[in-house]
């Protein structure tokens, strides 16, 4: 990763989880998802013997043109191919199902619950099965001060994937108590999982989560009744490119624990400039930091930075080289 720093206004941005959820949880497996690329076989120049002159300059033209496409290949395998994958823009919207259906999908947007109020997540716990990791959310009654009973139903829930880096975001409406750290799954053992981190949000009734993830995983989100569960499964898929690293355009990183107004701030600033991807990122050493935008060439973002900057926006502006599964750095003002 690289931070490229200019001058402007100031100095340069988801083992036997299933027992957990409930005896009316129904065991799944999930099988591998697998991707293999094309083949292009060069064939071997014809021979010939006996012939005129001219046949002979006529083989050792096609020789040459032969071997000249077989270095082309060679230097074509030994060049992996980037990609820019924008998961919002590849994958799509789905409903989430009451039991679990294999409907993976390696971008979009899950959405599932009912409007309801008063709720907690109650437990988060995740777990390793074979060929897939799976995280589980319990929901709850909100009584002030501790954890009623199990929800029947999970309130109102979206789950997206997002990218650099890559990380499932859960978004949970009509919540009345945030989760602490203390809270948060274990994921040492995770070989999907990276990290998962509380994103600050300016709504009591709405948590966040960033569940970040250190591979490229397909995810499917379904929910539980009786008592009320949001589960999540991600397994591997198997890619033979790389992805193209992006440009960040974002603040200086800040602490978790910090007031919300140092995120809020840059925030609705960056909105009230008509940005649409604005988005709160975990970064190294427990902090975050606002982005506006991530782009696929330094030229794109150094634009972008110099007219914010004319503008007169108020907060230093960095631009950070990131790749899909990098931790984003601290970045110190």
């Amino acid at each position: 990763m690289k931070a490229f720093m200019k001058t402007g206004s100031a100095i340069m941005f988801s083992a036997a989880l299933l027992s957990a959820c409930g005896s009316g949880e129904e065991t799944a497996n999930g099988n591998e998802a697998e991707r293999t690329g094309n083949e292009t076989e060069v064939g071997n120049p014809n021979s010939t013997s006996g012939g005129t002159n001219g046949e002979t300059d006529t083989d050792e033209e096609n020789e040459e043109e032969q071997e000249t496409s077989s270095d082309d290949d060679a230097e074509s395998e030994e060049e992996p191919v980037e990609i820019e994958f924008d998961p919002a823009e590849e994958g799509e919207e789905r409903e989430a199902g009451v039991t679990k259906q294999d409907q993976y999908m390696q971008g979009g947007v899950f959405t599932g619950g009912e409007m309801k109020d008063a709720t907690m997540i109650g437990n988060m716990e995740h777990g390793i099965h074979e060929g897939f990791e799976r995280l589980v959310l319990d929901l709850h009654e909100w009584i002030p001060e501790e954890t009623g009973e199990p929800k029947s139903v999970p309130s109102s829930f979206e789950v997206t994937k997002e990218a650099y880096p890559s990380r499932l975001v859960y978004s949970l409406q009509g919540l009345r108590a945030q989760p602490s750290n203390e809270d948060l799954p274990n994921l040492e053992s995770a070989a999907y999982y990276s990290s998962m981190a509380i994103t600050p949000i300016f709504d009591d009734t709405t948590v966040e989560l960033a569940a970040y993830l250190q591979d490229s995983t397909e995810f499917e989100v379904y929910e539980l009744h009786e008592p009320a569960k949001i589960v999540t499964d991600v397994r591997a898929v198997d890619r033979e490119e790389d992805y193209a690293p992006v440009f960040s355009l974002r603040t200086a990183s800040i602490s978790e624990d910090g007031p919300i107004e140092q995120t809020q701030g840059p925030e609705m600033a960056f909105m009230e400039e008509g940005s649409e991807n604005v988005r709160i990122v975990h970064s190294a050493d427990s902090t975050l930091f606002v982005e506006e935008d991530y782009y696929f060439s330094l030229e794109e973002a150094e634009e972008k930075k110099e007219a914010l900057e004319n503008d007169g926006f108020e907060y230093d502006l960095f631009i950070e080289e990131r790749g899909m599964f990098d931790v984003p750095e601290n970045i110190e003002e």
